[in-house]
C-alpha cells in the first residue's frame, strides 16, 4: 500500500471532489493510519459537503481516539452527512474503545442550546453509546 500513497495524496489535492471522496474511501477501507492528518483536514476545511462526509466516514474506519476532538466539531457541521457521519464514528469509537472517551464531549454538545442540529446528533451518539452518564444527560438536558 506505501507505494499508493503518492496517488491517494495527488488525489486529495485535486480540484475534482469525486477524487478527493475516492482517495478518502481508499484511506479508510485500506487503514492509511499515517493519511490521518490529510482526513482531518479535508473534515475541516473542505469545501464540498460530501467530501467532508466521506472524511468522518474514513475517521471512523480508522478508529483513532485522537480524532475524537475533530469529530465532535463535525457534529456542528452544516451538512447532516457530515454530521451523521461524525455521530456514527463517535458511537463505533465509544463503543470499540472507552466510552468514556466520547461521553463527556458529547453531553457538551447536547447541552448547547445553540445548534438543534448538533444536539439532535449528540442525542443520537449518546442513546447508542448508553451507559449512566449518557441516560442521565439525555433526561436532563434534552427537552
Amino acid at each position: 500500500m506505501s507505494d499508493k500513497i503518492p496517488t491517494i495524496k495527488r488525489q486529495l489535492r485535486s480540484d475534482d471532489p469525486s477524487q478527493r471522496t475516492v482517495a478518502l474511501v481508499l484511506i479508510g477501507k485500506s487503514r492509511v493510519h499515517s493519511l490521518m492528518p490529510d482526513v482531518i483536514a479535508m473534515l475541516e476545511h473542505d469545501v464540498s459537503d460530501d467530501v467532508r462526509a466521506m472524511a468522518a466516514w474514513t475517521l471512523d474506519l480508522l478508529g483513532d481516539p485522537d480524532t475524537i476532538p475533530y469529530l465532535i466539531n463535525a457534529m456542528y457541521d452544516k451538512s447532516f452527512g457530515v454530521r451523521s457521519n461524525a455521530g456514527w464514528a463517535l458511537v463505533h469509537i465509544g463503543k470499540r474503545i472507552i466510552p468514556n472517551l466520547v461521553v463527556p464531549d458529547v453531553i457538551e454538545v447536547l447541552k448547547d442550546d445553540d445548534n438543534f442540529d448538533a444536539r439532535q446528533m449528540a442525542y443520537m451518539v449518546l442513546t447508542r453509546i448508553g451507559g449512566n452518564s449518557a441516560y442521565q444527560a439525555i433526561q436532563t438536558y434534552w427537552n
